[in-house]
């Protein structure tokens, strides 16, 4: 008995020194080397999206954030649509999400005070964009969850560099002979349970994400060196067997998009965010290289061509970002980061909100 009661002493003293060894380096981590902290956790299909309500500062962008309470980078919207407001969701990746800088200096807020200035007509934005999302997660997010908001108009931010590799995980939907098929991927109770502790976690402790980022360093490493190669790859005249699969997928998914949006009385957009790489020749020859069989534009005129084939409008925003740059306008993009600056959102947006009115997509039906 004496024996049992020394052994469990002895295993909350450890527990103890161990706890207490996790608390101090949690407490220096967060004064002397701040990580990147989590805001996603995902939903029993697997879907990634943000923590509802969540306020977290991010000491890589030197800036506090916050998600609304449906879980958006967006203020507050009612469900309820008010009378007379043309509403508008906005279903992207980091782009849109922009948590680089304040949600007021972003696309779908810029957007939103566009639109109302060049119509003179009341406008609502929704921006349910969430970093690392393709066109297979927007689908996924619009049958699950945001047919409920009723939009006018879905607009699709394609990020073209990732996008299409991001659809090759088919995470949410295959094809099969040519036909676009769903996956069942509802996880178990506990699995659910689990990756949304493992979500919680990176949320808030520095050192469990220190410790993640240092068991996936090789992992990074690896995606990284393909997303290059991928990039490269989308500029070739000559597909390969990955990139042919690639785009069917891509069609077959815009096209369910577009299909589901027409049914609930919504029309659907693509805007495409273009490369940095693409908004001079020079900057291209330099990254890419030169040669036949690369073209700068490439990327953007599959994407042209998908939707042509789908009955999707389109708005590039690749020519008005290059006339920007050869303006001498100055950078569009972060340094180091490759996301949109403060200039970057505020062209996306001027272009977005004049196309959407020429083409007379930006009124009621």
């Amino acid at each position: 008995m004496r024996q049992a009661r020394q052994w469990l002493v002895n295993g909350l003293l450890v527990l103890s020194a161990i706890a207490g060894t996790l608390v101090a380096v949690e407490a220096g981590l967060r004064v002397v080397y701040p990580q990147p902290l989590g805001v996603w956790h995902h939903d029993r299909d697997g879907l990634a999206l943000h923590w509802p309500g969540l306020v977290t500062y991010l000491p890589q962008f030197g800036l506090s954030v916050s998600f609304n309470s449906t879980g958006m980078r967006d203020r507050e919207h009612s469900v309820e649509k008010t009378e007379g407001v043309f509403r508008l969701l906005v279903l992207g990746d980091s782009f849109m999400e922009a948590l680089q800088l304040p949600f007021e200096a972003s696309f779908p807020s810029l957007l939103e005070g566009d639109l109302s200035r060049r119509t003179r007509r009341r406008f609502e934005v929704l921006n349910a964009s969430v970093s690392g999302w393709g066109t297979d997660d927007e689908l996924k997010y619009l049958m699950s969850y945001g047919l409920r908001w009723k939009p006018d108009l879905v607009v699709v931010a394609m990020t073209l560099h990732n996008d299409i590799n991001d659809n090759l995980r088919e995470r949410f939907h295959t094809t099969r002979n040519g036909a676009l098929i769903e996956k069942r991927n509802t996880m178990s109770s506990l699995a659910y349970r689990v990756i949304q502790l493992k979500g919680f976690m990176a949320t808030r402790f520095h050192t469990y994400q220190l410790l993640i980022r240092a068991r996936r360093v090789t992992e990074m490493r690896i995606e990284a060196n393909q997303l290059e190669a991928h990039v490269v790859d989308l500029f070739r005249v000559a597909e390969d067997e990955r990139m042919s699969r690639g785009l069917e997928l891509t069609t077959l998914l815009l096209d369910r998009i577009h299909v589901i949006a027409s049914s609930a009385g919504s029309r659907t957009a693509v805007v495409l965010v273009p490369l940095a790489v693409q908004l001079s020749d020079s900057e291209f020859t330099r990254i890419v290289g030169s040669g036949r069989g690369l073209e700068i534009d490439r990327p953007q005129r599959l994407i042209r061509g998908i939707c042509e084939r789908t009955g999707i409008a389109v708005i590039d925003l690749l020519p008005g970002f290059q006339e920007w740059t050869a303006s001498g306008g100055g950078s569009l993009y972060l340094e180091r980061d490759g996301h949109w600056n403060e200039a970057g959102h505020r062209l996306a947006a001027a272009i977005a909100g004049s196309e959407l009115v020429r083409l007379g997509l930006a009124r009621p039906r």
